[in-house]
């Protein structure tokens, strides 16, 4: 079986392209400004524990986390 062609998937869905476009870059944005953070942190505590029973709650990951950036400055731009 062979793949549809891109402009023909946009021609026949120009707006589902752009939704799928706008969640990418939506995305994308969050991935560079940090704020997918506690959602790693999740998935990398399940990986570990086998369950998210015990993660530490949204709340207390970002205290956590601005705390260890103050205890551990690094080059970032703010």
């Amino acid at each position: 079986m062979t793949e549809t062609p891109l402009l023909t998937r946009v021609a026949r869905n120009p707006w589902g392209s752009l939704r799928r476009g706008g969640a990418w870059l939506l995305w994308y944005l969050k991935e560079i400004m940090g704020e997918n953070a506690y959602l790693h942190y999740l998935e990398s505590y399940e990986r570990r524990h086998g369950t998210r029973e015990g993660a530490m709650g949204e709340r207390e990951f970002w205290r956590d986390h601005t705390d260890e950036q103050d205890r551990n400055p690094k080059a970032r731009c703010c």
